[in-house]
């Protein structure tokens, strides 16, 4: 089953923009139809498994100021 990266994105809770710089950069399978890219629901499934839940960029909110 082909998706396409705005279906992908909803399935995994991110934005299709992220799977897209994903795909750039090599960390997700794709491959361009017309100006859409296309991925498989296996490649997302081996995306969430090996990719989500790592550490990346700290979050604004990742720890509340230190008390005084």
């Amino acid at each position: 089953m082909a998706l396409t990266l705005t279906e992908a994105a909803a399935r995994l809770g991110l934005a299709a923009s992220t799977l897209r710089h994903q795909v750039q950069a090599g960390r997700l399978r794709a491959r361009l139809v017309g100006k859409t890219y296309v991925v498989t629901a296996r490649e997302v499934e081996r995306y969430r498994r090996e990719q989500l839940g790592k550490p990346g960029r700290p979050s604004h909110r990742a720890a509340p100021p230190p008390a005084r």
